[in-house]
């Protein structure tokens, strides 16, 4: 009878766990209009309304079919504000000025998108209620105050691997040494030149940001976040360092192996399926290619047309020069005079383009979602990268023997269809290629599974508080031990003082006390 009990005592605590967070109503803000930030993300959130749960979607980026259990809060975009992203400035920046340049990038795309009034109408309304709220860290600190509005858990969602900025909220370790920021452009095998710039680089975020970047983002809270109750809410500091957990679109077979706190998940991934067989115009085109397809694509925010001509007129002369057909992404209606086997067009089905077999080659900007798909598909890659992570996923790729780098300030025909050819004829970039993507595929559980695991796992116990690292609670004299060094240098520079002052006096006696015997 009270093995029975003790079973019937079992289920029920089962099946309250496993209804604990079923049609949870999740909130997910994402007011910047970075397209592969969101829709690199987009599928968890069509997997949990799958899954029952009530998504509410703030984004500039609505579902085109509706989906059950998903509610788009759609807002608008002026598309001259990504225009006026130019990469090419973007990638004129050195390491002394990329952390300052992006502080006031995302500062003014902030004002330009929350200050809007479909924007303003959901973050003023009482009409909502969610047991969970998921933002997105990248130059939008000031969302996490909407945890506070709701009174429910925050989950973080990266879009590429941490920098000392985000790490430094949730207790990450980011010793400079070996932990790198990604715009650096380096690896974790970092040089002298290298660790310099990396540890200038985590200054700027570890202290001056405080004095310079955090008062903006708090006076665009105080600003635009006027919500019902709002007086009340701590510092964007504490709030910061209240997330539950942080879900990485990061993974060490593409990027760099480095520790992570439990509350810390790399869920690289999400966005990549299995490639579909294509049809219609895109079939007939690759599959009549004797020699093989090239595909050609720089993203959504590197646009090839707004790129300075001179390199336009590269990429055309060395294509003119392949014998393999081409497949181009080019996003203005001002195309460029291309011969027949380039195929040009402002949307591919990538995914399926890179799953075919007859495709050899990727060239890429080495944006983290195209590397994701290059290696899920083992296929090789020449990245042109520009700016962010560019630079650190290229030399990584090189690193680990999947591609070839042609940086943009020194991009020439020669150097270009050199890397081209590098990496069509020296199998070594293939083979290297399928054991990389063996090791991305080799997880367990999947990162789909994972990530909804884990959000699930926040649900079930309002919040993830003990996940966290005391550490957050430091100041920088704690952490960094600056007051034991003090300490131990001050008592040992005193104690030498006072060793050094008793020898003299100890000399000085002995001399005395000699003269007087004589």
């Amino acid at each position: 009878m009270f093995y029975n009990y003790n079973f019937i005592v079992w289920i029920f605590k089962l099946l309250t766990l496993v209804t604990a967070t079923q049609g949870a109503n999740i909130l997910v803000f994402a007011p910047m209009p970075f397209k592969s930030h969101f829709t690199g993300f987009q599928p968890l959130f069509k997997e949990l309304a799958s899954r029952g749960h009530n998504l509410t979607v703030v984004s500039t980026f609505p579902l085109k079919t509706p989906l059950s259990n998903y509610t788009d809060i759609p807002i608008s975009i002026n598309e001259t504000i990504l225009k006026g992203v130019n990469p090419i400035e973007l990638a004129s920046h050195g390491f002394l000025t990329v952390v300052p340049s992006l502080w006031k990038l995302s500062t003014f795309l902030a004002q330009q998108m929350i200050s809007k009034p479909e924007m303003q109408n959901f973050i003023l309304s009482q009409d909502y209620e969610f047991d969970l709220v998921m933002v997105f860290s990248f130059c939008q600190e000031y969302s996490i105050t909407l945890g506070h509005k709701y009174k429910a858990p925050v989950i973080n969602l990266g879009v590429s691997t941490l920098w000392p900025s985000n790490s430094k909220w949730i207790g990450e370790p980011s010793t400079f040494s070996y932990i790198l920021d990604q715009r650096t452009g380096a690896t974790d095998h970092m040089s002298f030149i290298e660790r310099f710039k990396n540890t200038v680089i985590g200054i700027y975020q570890l202290f001056l940001e405080d004095y310079y970047y955090f008062p903006l983002q708090k006076e665009n809270m105080e600003k635009y976040f006027k919500y019902e109750g709002h007086e009340s809410r701590p510092p964007i500091e504490d709030m910061l360092r209240n997330v539950s957990v942080t879900l990485l679109n990061a993974h060490y077979s593409i990027g760099v192996t480095r520790p992570y706190l439990p509350g810390t998940i790399e869920i690289a991934g999400l966005h990549v399926d299995e490639p579909k067989p294509l049809n219609g115009k895109f079939l007939e085109f690759v599959e009549s290619a004797e020699h093989g397809v090239i595909y050609f694509s720089f993203g959504t925010i590197v646009d090839p047309s707004r790129l300075p001509n001179s390199t336009i007129e590269i990429f055309i002369n060395v294509l003119k020069k392949l014998k393999q057909k081409v497949m181009w992404k080019w996003d203005s209606n001002n195309l460029p005079q291309l011969p027949d086997h380039v195929m040009v067009s402002n949307w591919f089905p990538q995914p399926d383009i890179l799953g075919h077999p007859n495709v050899r080659l990727f060239i890429t900007h080495g944006g983290i979602h195209s590397l994701e798909e290059a290696t899920y598909n083992a296929l090789p890659i020449v990245g042109v990268p520009f700016f962010g992570d560019q630079h650190m996923n290229m030399r990584l790729a090189e690193r680990n023997g999947i591609g070839k780098m042609v940086d943009n300030v020194d991009l020439t025909e020669e150097s270009m269809l050199s890397a081209i050819n590098e990496v069509l004829t020296n199998t070594k970039y293939k083979e290297n290629s399928k054991i990389r993507s063996e090791i991305f595929k080799d997880s367990h559980p999947r990162p789909m599974d994972r990530a909804i695991y884990w959000i699930e796992y926040v649900l079930r116990h309002g919040g993830a508080n003990h996940l966290t690292s005391s550490s957050v609670e430091l100041n920088y004299n704690q952490y960094f031990l600056i007051d034991v060094y003090f300490v131990i240098i001050s008592t040992t520079t005193i104690s030498m003082f006072l060793i050094v002052m008793m020898i003299k006096y100890i000399m000085k006696t002995k001399d005395i006390n000699s003269s007087k015997k004589k």
